[in-house]
């Protein structure tokens, strides 16, 4: 069973996404790296995050520019030494409990997971082939730039319902933009 955090879990790099997501039902946002973009940190101004950054000099440096720039951040360090499943000693390479035991405080208790919009409402809802309503649903919901997979994935995390994406939907068909 996966765990559904509280928050949006900030990691550096894709491997570390995608072995977390074994694991993690929330929101993974990648930095690449020192990459961090302006729209991520748009995206993730006002929200709740857990910054879960290599036990590195890179780690380091990265958490330290997004403490600055970000006003709700609980920083997650894990144990270099529990890190070394493969050549690196990164996220991707801790053993999941000391991972899973750091974010435990942070685990949402008897959540079940519900994607509430699937990618067929967004095909019917016509966002999937209109590159603009696309941008101003974004928008319009605080959900940073998006592809239609991101849009999915922060509508859900961000607990959107059809009906609320029907009515922006319809102002912007309206004009009321």
């Amino acid at each position: 069973m996966k765990v559904f955090l509280n928050r949006i879990l900030v990691v550096e790099g894709k491997e570390d996404a995608a072995y977390l997501s074994n694991y993690i039902s929330s929101e993974i946002v990648i930095t690449n790296g020192y990459e961090l973009s302006e729209a991520t940190i748009s995206y993730l101004k006002d929200r709740p995050v857990l910054l879960l950054l290599d036990p590195d000099e890179a780690g380091a440096s990265i958490r330290k520019k997004i403490n600055k720039l970000l006003h709700d951040v609980v920083n997650i360090e894990v144990d270099i030494n529990k890190c070394t499943r493969g050549i690196k000693n990164g996220v991707a390479e801790c053993d999941i409990e000391e991972v899973l035991s750091k974010l435990m405080p942070f685990c949402m208790n008897n959540v079940t997971y519900f994607p509430y919009i699937k990618q067929s409402d967004l095909y019917n809802l016509g966002i999937i082939e209109n590159k603009d309503l696309r941008s101003y649903v974004c928008d319009r919901l605080n959900l940073g730039v998006c592809n239609n997979k991101t849009l999915l994935k922060r509508l859900t995390y961000n607990n959107i319902q059809l009906d609320e994406l029907n009515e922006i939907i319809k102002e912007y068909k309206n004009g009321n933009k």
